[in-house]
């Protein structure tokens, strides 16, 4: 006996009668109310400069469009995201009636433009919520309402930085929308032979997307592999199955291709960056020489399964769950679903190729966000294959459920008093620098604007984070001396490492500065400025957070 068909009701999701599709979709508001809480939260608490770095570089990349200049921040090299964010600008362009005007009014009120790039996030997220939900509601036997909300909601409970993903225009933000979405697309077309324009728009979709950044180039690989292991069980021939899988590498290129256009002038540097990261070992290339080292993966293991235990553990229990499900159906005697076979397969693929790949900078565990956009469908999918074998496991599904929910209030309550902290640091943050700015230029007879202010990385302060930014696009110098005059902004790393920076970016010493500001990165920035005899501003002057703000001794 054949397994039954996928349900058409998780292909369809705006039915003809919408009054009929309401009722039956109730139960979708239970997952989208902690993404819909924390994003309130965070709206209410914004901390939009603890995050300048990505999300001010994508900002004035995709700005720097609208002064007639290319994409250059291509570390990622993260395309989708500069369009996105020109597309959102361009919106408002009736608005404003001219470039001139649009970029002024973005270079003084930033913020405006991450609240706009923030709401399409939380919509994109939730979209994918809503669709994994029904899928899950329209495919499992048992407790649907339950396993939907919390395999919906699991790249949220087994990450602890997931929640971060609604409201930080970043690359990493892109995992769950782009990374999870196109898998949830793959399952559905999976479920009956995938005709060639099909193949050809999927694989279109993967290339294009994965020049988001370039861990997702592992869903074109892990594609390619299921797409192959689908048309193989299917039709029994090696020659049709590589067939369909060229068709789809071959779009995946062409989309590739097309997204890299837009950034075709900082190509070289950004291959040159790429040959960097590929034969050296170290953070961003800065090593030894070495493409690749063993010792990295039972190290990163090791790490991953400190610093993000639910990670690691969903990964062991979809990987047993798959496993007991094949025994116990060859025990039973009972058929499995061909194209879900073939989907675990090449997930299991996917998920081996993103282990090798991460394991290279495994102490970024905001990379580790691409395997947890994979691992809700791996475990759906095994958790299907369960029921297809007759293994009933009612009670620790359920409780597996629950633990998914539990886990996802958690990090969310976790991420909220983070946010509430980052807020709250900002604003003194900017009170502190007006106190000094005004002690200090009254002390010394001097107009304000003639003290020169030196931010090292990580200064959650508006001029710092846009004057990091430009560092890498220089596209608005002059409207950034007005915004901020006589402001300097450091890359100074607490590591050793090497930028992609199409410019060259000063130092400290070549900068003739008043006063640094340091929010204590670890870096080694405190002894240069002992050697060079800067003190840090003295407690009678009443200054919250005095131990950030250096002075250089009055000439």
């Amino acid at each position: 006996m054949s397994p039954p068909p996928w349900p058409a009701a998780a292909l369809k999701i705006f039915p003809a009668d919408l009054n009929i599709w309401i009722k039956s979709n109730r139960w979708a508001i239970l997952p989208a109310l902690p993404l819909l809480s924390f994003w309130g939260f965070w709206f209410f608490n914004p901390a939009f400069w603890f995050t300048a770095d990505p999300a001010a570089q994508y900002f004035l990349d995709s700005l720097a469009l609208f002064a007639g200049k290319p994409y250059l921040y291509v570390d990622h090299p993260g395309t989708p995201v500069s369009l996105l964010g020109s597309l959102l600008l361009g919106l408002t362009y009736p608005l404003f009636g001219s470039p001139e005007r649009l970029i002024s009014y973005y270079i003084a009120e930033p913020e405006t433009f991450f609240v706009m790039a923030n709401l399409v996030l939380l919509a994109m997220n939730l979209l994918t919520v809503f669709w994994f939900f029904r899928t899950v509601t329209a495919t499992l036997k048992e407790d649907q309402i339950l396993a939907g909300a919390a395999l919906s909601l699991m790249f949220f409970g087994i990450h602890p930085q997931g929640f971060s993903s609604l409201t930080y225009w970043s690359h990493n933000s892109f995992n769950f929308i782009f990374g999870t979405l196109w898998l949830l697309w793959l399952v559905h077309e999976a479920q009956q032979p995938i005709q060639p324009k099909k193949l050809f728009l999927l694989g279109f979709t993967a290339g294009a997307l994965s020049m988001t950044q370039l861990y997702l180039l592992a869903w074109l690989a892990g594609g390619a592999f299921t797409v192959f292991m689908l048309r193989l069980c299917s039709s029994k021939s090696p020659r049709l199955a590589t067939q369909d899988s060229l068709i789809f590498s071959f779009a995946g290129i062409l989309g590739i291709l097309l997204l890299l256009l837009p950034a075709y002038k900082a190509l070289p540097n950004f291959i040159a960056w790429i040959k960097r990261l590929v034969d050296h070992q170290g953070l961003y290339g800065a090593g030894e020489p070495g493409i690749y080292s063993l010792d990295l993966l039972p190290r990163s293991l090791a790490f991953w399964a400190q610093y993000a235990p639910l990670l690691m553990t969903a990964l062991a229990l979809s990987l047993l769950l798959m496993a007991g499900a094949l025994w116990v159906a060859t025990k039973n005697q009972r058929p499995l679903s061909t194209p879900n076979t073939a989907l675990l397969t090449g997930l299991i693929v996917q998920m081996l190729l993103l282990i090798v790949i991460l394991s290279k900078m495994f102490y970024r565990l905001r990379y580790v966000l691409s395997l947890a956009a994979l691992l809700p469908i791996l475990l759906f999918l095994a958790i299907q294959l369960t029921e297809q074998a007759g293994w009933r496991l009612r009670w620790p599904k359920r409780l597996l459920y629950t633990g998914l929910l539990i886990s996802t209030l958690v990090f969310m309550g976790q991420e909220m008093v983070t946010q509430r902290k980052h807020n709250h640091e900002e604003q003194e943050a900017a009170l502190a620098r007006s106190q000094v700015i005004t002690i200090l230029a009254k002390q010394r007879n001097v107009d304000e604007k003639s003290l020169s202010f030196v931010y090292a990385w990580g200064t959650p302060l508006k001029c710092a984070g846009l004057l990091m930014a430009n560092n890498w696009i220089r596209a608005f110098d002059q409207e950034l001396a007005g915004l901020c005059p006589n402001q300097y902004a450091l890359y100074d790393f607490a590591y050793d490492t090497r930028l992609n920076t199409p410019y060259p970016i000063p130092t400290i010493d070549q900068i003739d500065w008043d006063v640094v500001v340091w929010p204590g990165n670890g870096s080694n920035l405190p002894e240069y400025l002992a050697s060079v005899g800067a003190k840090t501003i003295p407690n009678s002057w009443g200054v919250i957070r005095a131990k950030w703000f250096y002075l250089r001794p009055e000439k």
